[in-house]
């Protein structure tokens, strides 16, 4: 079958072979210029340049053998179930790996920003090609799926220098409202790390069953360990102030009743049949004799 095929095919069939091995040359070459136009990562250009090398290479494999009149009928018929098969256990891989290229197209977070997404708050260490690498605060490292972050809300709490936190508070209904909104807000802007602009402020939000329901709002850093004990300070200076300015900070109360204080019934002039729980009766006393 070989030597029926004419000369020009065999040309054509090496010329598209050596086409094909300078292209996935050229792709190597470019790699790292491409890496520094674009601002992308190196193993996002990497998995691009795989899937280039392998397109190109199955391409021109196939273009050979149609050149060299190979059939290929029988062939990609018996590929056809296996290949449905693969592709079906293969969907979460691939689909993974897809989300990979999206995250880092999309650059709603980069490594070293914290994020939020399916309940788990940490850093990004990586994008790899099947999961987010998160450290969380405790330590612990933590790996979510790509197609999972890309479905989830996502929060990027470190995609801005600043961001905001209300500390909510009480006071009893005697407090004078506009002096503790003065102490507070001063003591507030004199913890560090809480920012000078957009300023700290206090505000009355609702009247509860036990006092005066306040809010402190105030800027701090992103970061969420530095913001941790930005919170922890402010709430400090807070009740300190509160306390050195005689302001009550109310609790809940309790009303408890006693049994005696409950209101009088006609059956208190009754005889009382109540059964002491703790009574014994008296062993002492010798039973009669049947």
């Amino acid at each position: 079958m070989l030597a029926a095929i004419s000369t020009q095919n065999w040309i054509s069939a090496g010329l598209i072979s050596l086409a094909a091995v300078l292209a996935v040359a050229l792709l190597h070459r470019m790699r790292d210029a491409i890496v520094n136009r674009f601002d992308f990562r190196d193993y996002v250009v990497d998995t691009a340049r795989r899937i280039l090398i392998g397109i190109i290479l199955v391409v021109a494999f196939l273009y050979v053998l149609q050149l060299l009149e190979v059939e290929l009928s029988p062939l990609l018929g018996g590929l056809g179930i296996s290949s449905i098969i693969v592709a079906v256990a293969l969907q979460p891989v691939f689909g993974n790996l897809v989300g990979s290229i999206l995250l880092h197209g999309s650059r709603y977070f980069r490594p070293g920003d914290q994020i939020e997404t399916n309940g788990i708050v940490g850093t990004v260490i990586d994008i790899s090609f099947r999961s987010v690498e998160l450290l969380n605060f405790d330590g612990v490292r933590v790996y979510v799926p790509n197609l999972k972050v890309l479905d989830a809300p996502l929060t990027n709490q470190t995609a801005d220098e600043l961001r905001r936190t209300t500390l909510r508070f009480q006071v009893s209904y005697d407090s004078d409202l506009r002096e503790t909104q003065k102490v507070t807000t001063r003591a507030l802007r004199l913890v560090d790390g809480i920012a000078d602009m957009p300023a700290a402020e206090i505000l009355v939000e609702n009247f509860e069953d036990s006092g005066i329901s306040m809010m402190a709002r105030f800027w701090h850093p992103s970061e969420e360990l530095s913001a941790r004990w930005i919170v922890s300070e402010a709430a400090i200076a807070i009740r300190e102030t509160l306390a050195e300015n005689d302001i009550t900070i109310p609790y809940p109360h309790l009303v408890v009743q006693n049994g005696s204080d409950r209101a009088p019934s006609r059956n208190d002039d009754d005889a009382d049949h109540s059964v002491n729980p703790f009574h014994q009766p008296d062993s002492s006393r010798p039973k009669e004799d049947r």
